[in-house]
């Protein structure tokens, strides 16, 4: 049985994740977590779930690490800067699918991983998994493209722009197709899509386009459930989706 504690557990994907939880009988929900502005703070997480109550309160920030073998973060880059930090003092695998991060937290959760197994997934589902090696297979003629470029679109309430998807897929396609130049990125906020992310590559006379649209956000929490399950038993270090389904 592997007990889980849910960072950002208020959170689209974080209410998801608890109900998931809570239904898979090899799991077990070890607490959850929200912003401390959060009316749901207080509340037990069973009843939040509108099922029967788990005798586990909704908390502002993880208060001990008794019962908690792995931990799933779909939070603001702020509080999982403080949640690895913890993590990292206590040895609990980690999967962070927040997005945002600056430079330098990036760089302190990079030194972070040193001490505890650390997966940083920006996206969670294997549709993205297989488009960079889509691209890993066809580096050799990005070369006969332009630039590609990007298009993504995510719900009107997404704080970061550019996502965490897009920013990744250009960064892999930067050092496939060493560009000289920056790949563009535009980026759409509307309605309530659940993330739809798009490459094009042109030539003089022939398109390419390349695109993942989410039609569920489930599939997020699937895949940050069977990477949680992955990692709970990897060595210290920090690891990607691409890293579970390569092994």
């Amino acid at each position: 049985m592997l007990s889980i504690f849910i960072s950002g557990v208020t959170g689209r994907v974080g209410k998801i994740l608890l109900s998931k939880i809570i239904q898979e009988p090899d799991l077990n929900v070890a607490g959850g977590s929200s912003n401390i502005t959060n009316v749901s703070i207080g509340e037990d997480l069973g009843i939040f779930n509108g099922t029967e109550p788990l005798d586990i309160k909704i908390t502002s920030s993880i208060e001990n690490k008794e019962n908690i073998d792995a931990i799933i973060d779909f939070s603001v880059s702020k509080n999982s800067i403080n949640l690895l930090r913890f993590a990292s003092a206590n040895n609990i695998p980690t999967l962070v699918g927040t997005t945002g991060f600056t430079k330098i937290e990036l760089e302190e959760l990079i030194e972070l991983a040193n001490n505890f197994p650390l997966l940083i997934a920006p996206n969670t589902s294997i549709g993205i998994v297989l488009i960079q090696r889509m691209l890993e297979s066809i580096s050799s003629e990005l070369s006969l493209f332009s630039i590609p470029k990007i298009y993504e679109r995510h719900h009107k309430r997404k704080k970061d722009t550019p996502s965490g998807t897009a920013l990744d897929l250009a960064k892999k396609l930067s050092l496939l197709g060493s560009y000289s130049d920056e790949i563009e990125i535009k980026s759409e906020r509307s309605g309530d899509s659940a993330g739809e992310h798009k490459i094009t590559l042109k030539r003089e006379n022939e398109l390419i386009e390349i695109s993942h649209i989410a039609l569920d956000r489930s599939l997020f929490s699937d895949g940050a459930i069977e990477a949680v399950k992955w990692i709970s038993n990897k060595t210290s270090g920090l690891y990607t989706m691409n890293d579970i389904y390569s092994s």
